[in-house]
């Protein structure tokens, strides 16, 4: 249900009530689990929390991650943006930066 973010059975953040034992019935634990070929395409992936989604849209996270050069940087930027944006849950975020050319042994392009 929402709460102002959405909660199990109103009492427990969704990332918490895995292991809660009375909201076993409404909380499957199980994975979601998805292969995903990287290719050149593949730039950046932002791995958050619901404290980061509950504030910046997908568009708005790889916007903002996109102008640091840095993951650690970028990560940085997107949860501050989520704490300027009011987030009133955990705020989490990694960002892995990928570079293809040079897991050829070439140097890296200037961007």
């Amino acid at each position: 249900m929402w709460a102002g973010t959405w909660r199990v059975g109103g009492v427990l953040a969704m990332s918490r009530a895995f292991g809660n034992r009375m909201l076993k019935p409404f909380v499957v634990a199980e994975p979601e689990i998805q292969d995903q070929e990287i290719d050149e395409d593949l730039e950046l992936l932002v791995l958050a929390s619901d404290g980061l989604w509950d504030v910046v849209p997908n568009e708005d996270a790889v916007s903002l991650a996109r102008t640091e050069e840095e993951p650690e940087a970028a990560a940085r930027k997107l949860t501050e943006t989520a704490f300027t944006r009011g987030s009133a849950d955990n705020i989490t975020c990694i960002v892995v930066r990928f570079h293809h050319n040079r897991a050829n042994g070439a140097s890296p392009q200037p961007g």
